[in-house]
């Protein structure tokens, strides 16, 4: 019997078109053998299907995670992304949802007399494989009993949805959708906002007190006040198949600091202050006593760790950077207080991500750096330029990223700034010439201190003595291939970058950075002073940040 329009429009289906009824179907549908999937759904061992590990919550103890590994893990990978496919996201939900995440959560609530802050118990747990079984049996997946079972089976682990597994968050918020239609319901009929992030669930008010039915405020044996669920709230969440963690209702007032998702909203959506306090600290360790002590503290000091992670001078660094990335997200790239901190990150990191260059120099942000003489420029510099832009290298050209009416030296400060690798274009020409000689130099002198790579691109037969740093190193000879030199380069910019040496817990200061280009040298042709030359000692060292766009003015 061929299928309704509607029929054919839901459901998972197979390659050929058949719903996905059988076990076997369900084998065929994730493209493996129905023995392997069997053994590794039934009869593998717990640790032959997921791996057990902890981790810190944020509001202390310890979270327990469970992350799938073989035919598990490659099977809840394929199924994960059509799950997000299949699920209509209601707008009450924030979480695990593409463009919506706990900023999008907090914002509702910014600016509000009365917030309450509910969780629920147990939430991945709570979700059984009996459950989960079900939705797979209805619309939108429409399996049959037993592919529905081997899919629930797959999903699950001790009778629960694994935190760690790609498809507990979209199936959390599927069988969330009832929850968040009773309770968006109860939010309408009280005249209050409400939203949900996973577990964390939201109300807030302008009125004069909260509604009853949803929160209600006591005075306690000893005086203090008190807040407890109201009974409508109760009974929509029990009748959705949850329960509400009651050592978690917290109702803030306007006069309290009020907090949604671990972000401030009483005026607008903005992550603490000791979140900054914590990263300042962090970088102020990296700067004193180097990354791997500063690491090797935090780890066995502040995190109360026995021993150090694998690579916890990586980790460190990673903890910096993902602190970073949430308070730009949080706060905005423009945000004065997220670009300072990136640029003191630009200073200490010898191979600072893209993020972070990005973010202090925004389109400046190259990847290589040409630097020649103007004479070498239409048979080799803009060849090498045309060659690097075929391989997706974003290098800097003067003639084609200054125009008519930009600063001259900005640009070329910014970009010899930005560039972690800088092509050295070597010829009689370049050497006869005090710009090139010093802007060489200085990259050369900044490759010792671990912030450049310099790739040496040697023209005929010039006179070195001027560039004694660039004597024994792997120069390449132009032979009229700029696809060679542009390969050298893309090889140069995605292969490991030299690590600065390690800086002990003493007074050893970091390697000094030269300062900019006067901003009063003429804006072509040769000039008396080049980028980034040496500059006379000073009481206070400029940080990079200042460098580059000038001391602030007091």
């Amino acid at each position: 019997m061929p299928l309704t329009p509607v029929e054919e429009a839901e459901g998972l289906r197979l390659p050929d078109g058949r719903l996905v009824l059988s076990a076997r179907d369900a084998a065929t549908y994730f493209g493996v053998s129905f023995g392997k999937l069997t053994y590794a759904l039934y009869r593998a061992a717990e640790e032959q299907r997921y791996r057990a590990f902890e981790i810190p919550k944020r509001t202390g103890g310890m979270r327990q995670i469970y992350a799938p590994h073989g035919i598990i893990r490659q099977a809840q990978e394929k199924l994960a992304p059509v799950l997000q496919e299949f699920y209509a996201a209601h707008p009450a939900a924030h979480g695990f949802i593409k463009e919506r995440s706990i900023l999008s959560n907090a914002k509702l609530h910014t600016g509000q007399r009365y917030v309450l802050n509910v969780d629920l118990e147990d939430f991945f747990p709570s979700i059984n494989f009996g459950r989960v079984r079900g939705l797979f049996m209805a619309a939108p997946f429409k399996l049959g009993p037993a592919a529905a079972s081997v899919f629930a089976q797959l999903c699950t682990h001790r009778n629960g949805l694994p935190q760690g597994a790609p498809t507990s968050p979209p199936l959390s918020n599927f069988i969330s959708a009832q929850l968040d239609r009773s309770l968006s319901r109860l939010a309408r009929e009280n005249g209050v906002r409400y939203s949900r992030y996973a577990d964390d669930i939201t109300f807030s008010t302008n009125q004069a007190s909260f509604p009853p039915a949803i929160a209600v405020t006591s005075r306690g044996e000893d005086g203090g006040a008190g807040v407890r669920t109201g009974e409508a709230l109760e009974r929509a969440v029990i009748a959705s198949g949850f329960a509400l963690n009651y050592r978690k209702v917290r109702l803030q007032k306007r006069d309290q600091r009020q907090s949604v998702t671990g972000l401030n909203v009483n005026e607008k959506a903005n992550v603490a202050r000791k979140r900054i306090r914590r990263i300042r600290a962090m970088l102020h360790a990296w700067q004193k006593h180097g990354l791997e002590a500063a690491a090797a503290e935090h780890y066995l000091r502040h995190r109360g760790m026995l021993q150090l992670p694998t690579h916890f001078d990586r980790a460190y660094r990673n903890v910096v950077y993902g602190q970073l990335a949430f308070v730009k997200m949080v706060r905005g790239a423009d945000d004065p207080v997220v670009l300072n901190l990136c640029a003191k990150v630009l200073e200490l990191d010898p191979n600072p991500s893209r993020f972070i260059r990005q973010m202090v120099f925004g389109a400046d942000d190259y990847d290589v750096f040409i630097s020649h003489a103007s004479e070498d420029k239409d048979e080799i510099a803009r060849p090498i330029f045309e060659a690097c832009a075929k391989l997706g290298l974003k290098a800097f050209l003067d003639e084609a990223h200054i125009g008519w009416g930009q600063s001259f030296t900005q640009k070329i400060n910014t970009a010899l700034g930005s560039a972690r690798t800088v092509l050295a274009v070597v010829s009689s020409t370049s050497v006869a010439k005090e710009w090139p000689i010093v802007e060489v130099n200085t990259a050369l002198a900044l490759e010792v201190s671990g912030q450049k790579k310099v790739v040496p691109l040697i023209v005929g037969k010039p006179d070195l003595s001027k560039l004694p740093l660039i004597r024994g190193k792997d120069a390449m000879a132009w032979n009229g291939d700029a696809a060679a030199v542009a390969k050298r380069l893309k090889a140069a910019v995605t292969g490991d970058a030299p690590r600065r040496p390690a800086i002990t817990p003493s007074r050893t200061a970091l390697p000094p950075v030269a300062p900019p280009l006067s901003a009063t040298a003429p804006r072509s042709g040769p000039v008396g002073v080049g980028p980034w030359a040496p500059s006379p000692a000073r009481k206070r060292k400029l940080s990079f940040f200042e460098l580059l766009f000038g001391r602030r003015k007091r």
